[in-house]
């Protein structure tokens, strides 16, 4: 029973964290601490998908993921995806050790909390998948597999080629 307890509540979680899938993206500009300079505004993406994994420094399940996300950003694609990792950790020096440590190949942006915030994530690590219009097409908490992965990038039209 306990068990069962324990997976409801895992289940729950999983979907708790992050925006209502099938709405307009929220804009928003953030900072890039690795990966690139200036900001990442994500009205600027539109025409493409992107995934955007939030993270922090002090989350194990964060870290464990981040090669999984990383190897699917290094994949060639039907259609290009721009991955963003946005690090909630206090200070941006964190967010550039974060990126380093964990050799995240793609953007790494930190979040003074306003994002967090306005995308309603509770849970780390939350991926918000926007396709290409600009609207949430998915969004997942936890530690994803590589046919996660490649499942939420296929319903967005860019499945690995």
């Amino acid at each position: 029973m306990l068990v069962l307890l324990g997976l409801a509540v895992m289940w729950y979680g999983r979907r708790a964290s992050g925006p209502e899938t099938g709405i307009v993206a929220q804009d928003f500009s953030l900072p890039v601490v690795s990966g690139g300079d200036g900001q990442v505004v994500l009205s600027s993406l539109r025409g493409s998908p992107v995934l955007i994994e939030v993270v922090a420094t002090w989350c194990g399940v964060c870290r464990r993921s981040a090669p999984t996300l990383a190897a699917a950003s290094r994949l060639t694609r039907k259609r290009a995806v721009r991955f963003v990792a946005v690090s909630v950790d206090d200070q941006e020096s964190d967010a550039r050790l974060l990126a380093r440590d964990w050799n995240i190949p793609y953007e790494v942006v930190h979040d003074d909390g306003h994002f967090a915030k306005s995308y309603g994530i509770t849970l780390l690590p939350t991926f918000v998948v926007i396709d290409a219009d600009g609207r949430i097409a998915h969004v997942s908490s936890g530690a994803p597999g590589p046919d996660d992965v490649e499942e939420w990038l296929a319903e967005v039209g860019a499945e690995r080629l």
